[in-house]
């Protein structure tokens, strides 16, 4: 079953289990260039998939995503720029569902 992730509401009928918080960031590299806000949000989506399924759950209703530009002390003090994202929601089971 794949775990949804909606900033509204799924399902029409739900049997709420619990909420639940992530937090996922990216760097950039020496290699890889800038931090990439794409990457940090698909690992923050997956942790609260993982998190949605240990529990449970069929999907995450409210979803809540918010964000942060750092900077990180690097090698002789120069700084890298870090995209930090932060998640909350509320992980549910639809009504029926076995």
């Amino acid at each position: 079953m794949s775990i949804k992730i909606s900033t509204g509401k799924i399902y029409d009928s739900v049997e709420v289990i619990d909420t639940i918080f992530a937090m996922d960031s990216h760097k950039e590299g020496i290699w890889s260039g800038a931090a990439d806000p794409d990457k940090a949000f698909a690992g923050v989506k997956d942790q609260l998939r993982k998190k949605c399924e240990q529990m449970g759950g069929h999907g995450i209703q409210d979803c809540q995503f918010e964000y942060r530009n750092a900077v990180q002390q690097g090698v002789f003090g120069a700084g890298k720029q870090v995209i930090e994202i932060f998640a909350y929601g509320t992980v549910v089971k639809a009504a029926g569902a076995i």
